[in-house]
């Protein structure tokens, strides 16, 4: 594991190796969230993954505080999900960017923001380019 300071806080990070036995192990008490664009979730992700596309304007009221994150998962089944779950279970978060500028990116407000709501979260050190039919994780 990893550790970033971002903001005056440390912000741990799981390797995409860690991701793999996870996922090979069952992945019972992970919960994924892809933070990338509606279109590459749609082309290719990890299966059990939720996807947090975020646009500009929910971002913005995100950023205020004025928005909690269930409200932007756009799938009944996945918020009801992560409502269950956020707060047990170990969350990864990532993007199809490597983590390396935590200031100001999407990624670091959602650690943050789900850290203040008491959820174990991390994020993956390097990408993910997608997954295999079998689930297994195609970092780059």
């Amino acid at each position: 594991m990893k550790h970033t300071l971002w903001s005056g806080a440390m912000m741990s990070s799981k390797s995409a190796e860690w991701l793999q036995e996870e996922l090979q192990g069952g992945g019972g008490s992970l919960l994924l969230l892809d933070c990338r664009s509606h279109e590459l979730y749609e082309s290719s992700h990890i299966e059990s993954a939720i996807n947090l596309a975020i646009p500009g304007l929910m971002l913005r009221r995100l950023k205020k505080g004025n928005l909690p994150i269930r409200s932007i998962i756009p799938n009944t089944e996945d918020k009801e999900r992560f409502a269950r779950r956020c707060k047990t279970d170990t969350v990864l978060l990532y993007d199809e960017a490597a983590a390396a500028d935590w200031q100001g990116s999407v990624l670091g407000l959602l650690m943050h923001k789900l850290r203040d709501d008491g959820c174990k979260a991390y994020y993956l050190d390097g990408t993910v380019t997608g997954a295999g039919a079998d689930g297994t994780v195609c970092p780059e």
